[in-house]
């Protein structure tokens, strides 16, 4: 009965052995888990068609871009002669535009041009609506003209509105026509005269 019980022990343990066997080392690690942020939640899978968890911090709303300011560039002058020996250069208002403390609000939103030249941007020191001047730089009766704006090489000239007024072409149609009326059209062209065309 005792070998009996011995050798049917014998069959039976190592059946256990191969079958459980000691706990490995691999075995007794605990394996880790994949990272989890508890601050981010689970988004849902493709195809889920229920609502997701809400959010407590949802993302910042973005304001949509604005659209464009209308706006409708014309000639406002033009000179009979090359515009150079119309108006002055000032070397002081020069080097501001350059570092872009005295510019048009819009490049070339007025424009003025000699025969044959190329247009330069306007600008007035009295409605100072496209003036860019947060150093007040700017006198009341003075026009100034921009060329090559937004660059390392920008000039600015100036010149007196009321010795301008004969080769100003008014929104009203024809040269001569002031349209605040504060300067006087002595001498002024007919407002009669063609549209200048730029070169």
């Amino acid at each position: 009965m005792a070998a009996a019980l011995s050798v049917g022990l014998g069959i039976v343990m190592p059946a256990q052995a191969q079958t459980a066997g000691p706990a490995s080392p691999t075995q007794w690690m605990v394996r880790p888990t994949p990272p989890h942020d508890a601050m981010k939640l689970a988004q849902p899978q493709p195809g889920h068609m229920g609502a997701g968890p809400y959010d407590p911090s949802p993302p910042p709303a973005v304001a949509l871009p604005l659209p464009p300011r209308y706006t409708q560039p014309r000639i406002v002058y033009a000179f009979a002669q090359p515009a150079a020996k119309m108006m002055t250069v000032s070397r002081e208002l020069s080097d501001a535009c350059r570092r872009g403390r005295f510019i048009q609000r819009i490049d070339m939103l007025y424009r003025a041009f000699g025969p044959k030249e190329r247009p330069m941007g306007v600008a007035y020191g009295t409605w100072a609506i496209n003036l860019v001047d947060p150093d007040r730089k700017r006198e009341v009766g003075t026009v100034y003209f921009f060329d090559r704006q937004d660059t390392a090489r920008c000039t600015v000239y100036t010149a007196r509105q009321n010795v301008l007024l004969p080769w100003y072409y008014g929104p009203g149609g024809g040269y001569g026509r002031d349209p605040a009326g504060t300067v006087p059209t002595t001498g002024a062209t007919p407002v009669s005269a063609p549209t200048p065309q730029a070169p």
